[in-house]
């Protein structure tokens, strides 16, 4: 793209301080926008209360990979020229409605990355079922939130328990039953004093998938962090599984997002967990799709409208999760037959996934 980059990287002691003197030393600098990832510098003022990316004149582009309340804090910043990148079409809309300041919001997935020893043969691949994904405790997660005030237990205990009934809505849809009438700014606030709601939604999620995966004695190859945990776990609870257990479900330990898509390209097939995205796309998938590998996902409408059928995905559904195991085992029963499905999933992710295509999407929107 012929593009000049200069990467900053700021820790949060002293981030302050070193963002004041880039203000200083770039304020006058030729560049065109600001790109922001994940952090809160949106919010960071100089000692006159400035704040320091206003100072820079430029237009900030704050990327955020979850739901927007847990951006909320640096969302809700006044700035003079502020833009965001979302990954669901949901987010989009709850963003253009709370906060008005903001000059634009687009939907743009994360793109992906290719293994660089190029595609391994689908029927050359060491392994038929991947799932890459950290595991937390949805027990732990549980008593946790029931050690909160009263009224935080009431709407932990409410929410969960619509979202997990009907799959399909939104955590917005969700809260608007519990609080008809709640306003944008009133929601991303409530959201964000409950997380551990969508925290324990998650886990309890990925936990059950697991689960169904050992109860149907499908093999399965864990990456992540705290799989240990899990595996401890289900050797005591799941004790008629435990043969099963010990020599079919693998701890492969964590893993860096830079080792993922040789990881994705040494299997036939991989589960995906979407974050609650209700119109949206994560990350897994697209590394699947690129690196041949099919992926097995919760679906959302963005998904099904952008994918074409017979590309490198197949779909569970959170309506039906104790049939989730018996699903993805006659899947991978059958994962010698999905060349051909593998192979337009990895024409598709070359299209729309590439870096130089999201490059290519984010210049198109800048200049709107």
């Amino acid at each position: 793209m012929g593009w000049e980059v200069m990467h900053i990287r700021l820790d949060k002691a002293t981030q302050k301080d070193k963002l004041c003197v880039l203000a200083d030393e770039y304020d006058s600098q030729p560049f065109d926008y600001v790109f922001d990832i994940n952090t809160k510098l949106d919010a960071v003022c100089d000692d006159s209360g400035r704040y320091c990316f206003d100072r820079l004149g430029k237009a900030v582009w704050h990327y955020i990979l979850d739901h927007p309340f847990y951006h909320h804090d640096s969302l809700k910043v006044p700035l003079k020229n502020m833009n965001v990148i979302c990954l669901d079409e949901m987010h989009k809309k709850f963003i253009d409605e709370t906060y008005p300041h903001i000059n634009s919001c687009i939907v743009l997935p994360l793109a992906a990355k290719q293994a660089e020893s190029g595609l391994k043969p689908y029927d050359m691949r060491e392994n038929d079922l991947i799932f890459t994904a950290s595991y937390t405790d949805p027990d732990m997660v549980y008593f946790k939130a029931k050690k909160q005030d009263s009224e935080n237990v009431v709407f932990f205990n409410t929410f969960t328990q619509i979202l997990f009934d009907n799959p399909e809505l939104t955590q917005e849809e969700a809260i608007r039953k519990i609080y008809p009438g709640i306003s944008g700014t009133q929601t991303a606030e409530k959201l964000q004093q409950n997380f551990m709601a969508d925290v324990y939604i998650q886990a309890a999620i990925r936990q059950e998938i697991v689960v169904q995966l050992i109860r149907n004695h499908v093999p399965v190859k864990l990456y992540g962090h705290n799989w240990d945990t899990f595996l401890t776990k289900a050797e005591v609870l799941m004790k008629e599984d435990l043969t099963f257990i010990k020599e079919h479900v693998e701890d492969c330990g964590e893993v860096t997002y830079g080792e993922l898509p040789a990881i994705y390209n040494n299997a036939r097939l991989s589960i995906n967990q979407l974050p609650w995205f209700k119109a949206g796309i994560h990350d897994r998938t697209p590394l699947a799709l690129m690196n041949g590998c099919v992926s097995i996902t919760d679906g959302s409408t963005y998904m099904r409208r952008e994918i074409p059928m017979d590309s490198g995905v197949e779909y569970y559904s959170l309506d039906e999760l104790d049939n989730v195991g018996e699903k993805i085992k006659s899947l991978v029963a059958d994962a010698a037959s999905m060349t051909d499905k593998a192979a337009r999933g990895v024409q598709y992710a070359e299209d729309m996934w590439s870096w130089k295509h999201w490059a290519e999407e984010f210049e198109e929107a800048a200049k709107e």
